[in-house]
């Protein structure tokens, strides 16, 4: 398949991180977009010159993301790279805040798909 490479992956309360890794002058750069029902609600771009993101927040609505840190690994010989990213979100009124902590992306150096490794929800019991 090759370069760019995507994949959807659910977080929270309908909240979906879609990265996009494609090459820029021979460099691999993700662009994460996190949508929900309501829209985009925002994006942020990594790369190994800027391999981390956050703390940031988007909010479209009543509805909040906030990045705590996005983490990214460039795929190299027969490692695969990555993004990592955590944070919480509210749902569509603004209320139930839960945390999110998962694997968002995986792919090879050719820009096939990597490992898949499930998100790792941390979800409050009330």
């Amino acid at each position: 398949m090759g370069f760019p490479y995507k994949q959807s992956t659910p977080l929270v309360n309908s909240v979906t991180a879609t990265t996009t890794v494609s090459l820029n002058g021979g460099m691999q750069v993700a662009v994460v977009k996190f949508t929900s029902a309501a829209g985009e609600l925002g994006s942020v771009t990594l790369s190994p010159i800027q391999p981390t993101a956050g703390p940031v927040t988007f909010q479209r609505g009543q509805q909040t993301v906030n990045l705590k840190k996005a983490t990214f690994t460039a795929a190299i010989g027969f490692t695969d790279g990555s993004v990592f990213a955590e944070g919480d979100a509210t749902d569509q009124q603004g209320n139930n805040d839960t945390p999110y902590s998962a694997s968002i992306a995986a792919w090879n150096a050719s820009g096939d798909a990597g490992a898949k490794i499930k998100p790792k929800i941390k979800e409050d019991q009330v």
